[in-house]
């Protein structure tokens, strides 16, 4: 048996993780009304899915064929799962490959770009998580009367 291409490993764990993510968010809204007992109807959320589905079908779509071009196989499934594409992951991604001096579509590219939207989404959660540390000593003085 050949050893795996780093492209086929990229998508061997590219679809593990995203349908792993799916599962996931999907679990909270479930859980969450097992848990209270506040399923909603049925007739009621088919309708409401009916009625928004299809704009998120094909948003998710153009959004595919619009950045896996420039992101690379790696950089896509990383950035699909982490979220904020257009303000954040892609112009990360784009500056990146510039200052390299590589091609989107090329091997050099997919390493970069996929680099890139790793170091974009890590500092992102630390800027996060360093917010919700230093709001806590912050809440008196912003909930002080002026």
């Amino acid at each position: 048996m050949k050893p795996m291409s780093y492209i086929d490993r990229i998508h061997q764990w590219g679809r593990i993780w995203n349908i792993s993510m799916l599962i996931i968010m999907m679990m909270f809204p479930v859980a969450a009304g097992l848990i209270f007992k506040a399923l909603p109807d049925s007739q009621g959320l088919i309708l409401g899915l009916i009625a928004t589905a299809p704009m998120y079908w094909a948003v998710g779509v153009v959004e595919t064929f619009t950045y896996i071009p420039m992101l690379g196989a790696g950089g896509s499934y990383l950035s699909f799962v982490t979220g904020n594409i257009s303000n954040l992951k892609l112009p990360c991604a784009l500056n990146a490959l510039e200052q390299a001096g590589v091609k989107s579509n090329s091997e050099e590219g997919e390493v970069v770009s996929t680099i890139a939207i790793a170091v974009s989404s890590i500092v992102t959660t630390l800027i996060i998580v360093l917010g919700v540390i230093l709001i806590t000593p912050l809440t008196p003085i912003l909930q002080a009367p002026v």
